[in-house]
């Protein structure tokens, strides 16, 4: 507002040096109080021109008028173009509705300035209605070219303020889905080898005085598991710590690696089977893993709630659409109850893993007594899937 009332100022200065320099000819009449208030006034709406548009414009038409039908003499006369530029640079996102009230103003100003070329007590030229025309359309056309400017840049702002936001949307997205990476890969390292090495361990204490070379096989599980644990443990750290700088690290776990972590349930006191069946095909590294991971998550499940005496049958069936990954076992479990109120990791980290590669998984106590998990894998990952980051 303050630079609208300054340049208001300036023009308003102007035209008053304009009207009273002005010599009076023919019938004009000559200067005073009258004239210069209709000045004022149209440099009063000047300064409103971007904030009341339309009253503005209204009122520098007016005075404008005003002062050419009472014929004063002046040698500067810009509020009519300043008006019409005002009227369709800062008269709103309608357009049709500007450039009508635009086109009316045209038209009123054209007829008054074709009335003074042909009274007969005026010595206006013809040449003069070309330049009214002339200048209030350019006018006009400027003030058009000025709000296109601005809508784009508007546009442009607009644009890059939902590039940011979207930005940081998905910037805190991946940070989520980091962070469950990450659990599923610490819970799966961690809880498989804990179970195992707490179950060996409670074997060692109960056959340290009866069975002495029992517990020392016990205690040598334990170890090894601890070790193998570890090494992953060490393996996940590193890829946080280093995955910047290529860090060397060994390949994760996958279904090939499967009869390993079946020896370790077996070690654990739950007697385990595993079969093969078909050809193995050369499975995409995400789906390979996430098999690794579903058995050796069944298999942990097992040995925490099967109860002593619990067995497993693990059945990994090579078919050629898919993988059928099954693990049954006998022991106690959980019921449905029990499992749609945990709050563990295991399950759903299991389903998260199977579905991410547009997979399914089923889990769930099985009828006659004990637990059953059950995941289709595809061996062909379709094209939309998310990529996942594996551990290296």
């Amino acid at each position: 507002m303050a630079v609208d009332v300054a340049v208001a100022g300036v023009v308003g200065v102007l035209a008053i040096a304009g009207y009273y320099a002005a010599e009076p000819t023919g019938s004009q009449r000559s200067q005073d109080a009258i004239g210069l208030v209709l000045i004022l006034g149209s440099t009063g709406c000047l300064a409103f021109r971007r904030a009341r548009v339309w009253p503005a414009v209204a009122g520098m038409l007016a005075f404008t008028i005003a002062f050419w039908v009472a014929d004063y003499p002046s040698n500067f006369d810009i509020f009519t173009v300043l008006a019409l530029y005002a009227a369709v640079a800062h008269g709103g996102p309608d357009r049709r509705l500007v450039w009508r009230r635009a086109a009316a103003a045209n038209a009123l100003l054209t007829l008054i300035a074709l009335l003074g070329v042909l009274s007969p007590g005026e010595d206006l030229p013809p040449v003069a209605l070309v330049g009214v025309v002339t200048v209030h359309l350019t006018a006009s056309f400027v003030g058009e070219a000025v709000y296109d400017r601005a809508r784009r840049m508007a546009e442009l702002q607009a644009r890059a303020e939902r590039a940011e936001t979207e930005r940081e949307l998905l910037a805190r997205q991946a940070v989520l889905d980091e962070r469950a990476r990450i659990a599923r890969e610490m819970h799966d390292v961690v809880a498989h080898g804990v179970s195992v090495m707490v179950v060996q361990a409670g074997a060692a204490e109960r056959a340290i005085d009866t069975d002495p070379e029992a517990a020392r096989r016990s205690l040598s599980n334990v170890q090894a598991v601890g070790r193998d644990a570890l090494a992953e443990m060490r393996q996940l750290l590193g890829l946080l710590r280093h995955a910047d700088h290529g860090a060397d690290l060994q390949p994760q776990a996958t279904l090939a690696d499967v009869a390993r972590v079946v020896d370790h349930a077996h070690h654990s006191g739950v007697s385990t089977e595993l079969e093969v069946r078909g050809e193995r095909p050369a499975l995409p590294m995400g789906v390979d893993m996430a098999g690794f991971r579903v058995v050796q998550e069944a298999l942990t499940n097992v040995i925490k709630h099967g109860g002593d005496g619990a067995s497993a049958r693990v059945t990994v069936t090579y078919g050629p659409t898919d993988v059928r990954i099954e693990v049954i076992d006998d022991g106690v479990g959980v019921s449905d109850a029990e499992l749609s109120t945990t709050t563990g990791q295991g399950i759903v980290g299991m389903r998260e893993r199977v579905e991410l590669f547009g997979g399914e998984l089923r889990a769930g106590p099985r009828p006659g007594g004990g637990f059953r998990v059950l995941a289709l894998l595809p061996t062909q990952v379709p094209s939309t899937s998310a990529p996942v980051v594996g551990v290296r």
